[in-house]
């Protein structure tokens, strides 16, 4: 199976150089997470922009101010959050050898199809909510997804599906080869909260594209 696994965001780096289709860092949600998200995602949103390598606190937070009550932002386990997407924003930017990237966070996904993302690669963290569905290569079947097929059809197992858990950081890359992956049903009809980080020529781009897709 093509996958790497970091033991921390420091070694996450290393996939820069790998192989490898699909990076992970397994994490686990910190105490405070569930409540504080629960009273986030009872308004849906949806925050997109630019984020700079030298000023990624103020970024964030300006970003943030747009969607974050008053009486989240007393929070404590909202400098929390703040602070890990931080350094998750810097880890993408160190590995992308980019000093800005292109961020997106909301509640709703709409990928319902398996695909491959048409970017060199794409930083996934489901914060609340059911993480990325992803098919091994030896479970799906590339020639119905290129010929469009449904997702029935690509899909040869169904016990084979995985996940990505909540919290945990996953970078995807995109391409002919890249692993084949979608919405999972339970964030296709309800609420959850993901966070997705591109390469910076990916705002100016794709944001009017008809194929833009949240994963």
């Amino acid at each position: 199976m093509s996958i790497y696994k970091a033991d921390s965001l420091q070694s996450l780096i290393k996939f820069r150089d790998s192989t490898l289709q699909l990076g992970i860092f397994e994490r686990r949600q910190p105490e405070g997470g569930a409540s504080f998200f629960k009273n986030l995602m009872k308004q849906d949103f949806e925050i997109k922009g630019t984020i700079n390598l030298m000023n990624v606190h103020n970024d964030l937070r300006k970003l943030l101010l747009k969607i974050i009550d008053p009486s989240l932002r007393v929070n404590d386990f909202y400098n929390y959050w703040l602070s890990d997407m931080e350094e998750v924003c810097k880890t993408f930017c160190y590995m992308e050898n980019t000093n800005s990237l292109s961020f997106w966070l909301g509640t709703r996904r709409g990928c319902r199809r398996y695909h491959v993302d048409n970017v060199s690669k794409r930083l996934l963290v489901t914060y609340a909510g059911q993480g990325t569905e992803w098919i091994p290569n030896n479970s799906a079947d590339r020639h119905a997804y290129e010929a469009g097929e449904p997702n029935k059809n690509i899909i040869r197992n169904k016990n084979d599906l995985n996940f990505i858990d909540e919290w945990s950081i996953a970078i995807f890359k995109g391409g002919s080869d890249g692993i084949l992956h979608r919405t999972p049903d339970t964030a296709l009809n309800g609420p959850s909260i993901l966070m997705r980080l591109d390469h910076p020529d990916f705002l100016l781009k794709t944001y009017t594209a008809d194929t833009f897709e949240l994963n």
